[in-house]
């Protein structure tokens, strides 16, 4: 370590290392700790390698919607095999295979979509908070998962049911601070799930009990999602306008995940700007058989 002394006196001529009697008054060149920063660097901070969110460029709220098809013919997926529970779970012993739901008008359902990271959230202009949103519910019945693909809001308990007349458990783990779970629930249990943070993704759910029965589960932080509908169509409202919003869409039958809906869309990214008060209606998205497994 390299040290600057400054000397008070006559006899404290040149450069010495180390400290001479009668020189008492010392600087150092290194700086001290900054207590300050240092918390914030241990906080994630400016600096500490945490990512940034994003910073706002626009004003005002808009809407974007569309419509997933499928671009030919969809293949005809083999029913699931029920291997216990039969009399109970009822349906002649199958299941449909919901891993690829297209209809008859080619309309793509439980596609996700999501902002990636919103820079603002929508407020109601006049104060007022908007009403309290019912608990978001994962149920299952007769030996399936009822919401295939479910989306929540982080801010709401997640209430885990079993309508059915067999016990279910119901296992996922939404990774991060969210804790793995795995409830046993007797016919008409039920249990409560409070997340910790956003997800970045969806989550499998099973139920080992009965192995065919399968779905997905994303919590987000912001309003900013959607889940195409049985015909294809999404709409997600009040986004932040006039700036670039970085969406992500997502399909279990999508290598990785990340739904490449047109070539530009790697890993099921694209970046779109709203206009403010007004609608990007992205129209029909033609999925083709290529971007899914």
């Amino acid at each position: 370590m390299t040290r600057v002394f400054s000397f008070v006196g006559l006899g404290c001529l040149g450069l010495l290392l180390g400290s001479i009697s009668g020189c008492n008054k010392t600087t150092s060149a290194d700086p001290l700790p900054n207590l300050e920063v240092a918390a914030t660097l241990r906080k994630g901070g400016a600096g500490g390698g945490a990512e940034a969110g994003p910073v706002s460029t626009g004003t005002g709220w808009g809407t974007i919607k569309g419509r997933f098809v499928y671009a030919g013919d969809p293949p005809k997926l083999e029913p699931l095999v029920m291997t216990k529970d039969k009399e109970m779970c009822g349906g002649g012993g199958t299941r449909p295979d919901e891993s690829l739901v297209v209809g008859s008008d080619k309309g793509i359902a439980n596609v996700v979509l999501y902002v990636n990271k919103a820079s603002r959230v929508f407020k109601p202009e006049d104060g007022s908070e908007p009403a309290a949103a019912t608990p978001a519910v994962f149920d299952q019945d007769k030996c399936i998962f009822l919401s295939h693909v479910l989306a929540v809001p982080t801010q709401e308990v997640l209430d885990i049911k079993n309508s059915d007349k067999v016990a279910h458990n119901t296992s996922f783990n939404p990774g991060g601070r969210n804790n793995s779970t795995n409830p046993q629930l007797p016919p008409g249990g039920e249990a409560k799930y409070k997340w910790q943070q956003a997800m970045g993704t969806p989550a499998e759910v099973t139920c080992s009990i009965h192995p065919w029965m399968k779905g997905y589960i994303i919590a987000r932080d912001d309003p900013y999602y959607a889940v195409t509908k049985p015909d294809g169509t999404f709409e997600i409202k009040n986004v932040p306008a006039g700036e670039d919003l970085e969406f992500r869409v997502w399909h279990e039958r999508a290598p990785g995940g990340g739904l490449e809906a047109k070539p530009e869309w790697k890993k099921g990214r694209f970046k779109i700007k709203v206009p403010a008060d007004g609608v990007e209606d992205l129209g029909e998205i033609a999925v083709p058989p290529t971007a899914f497994r």
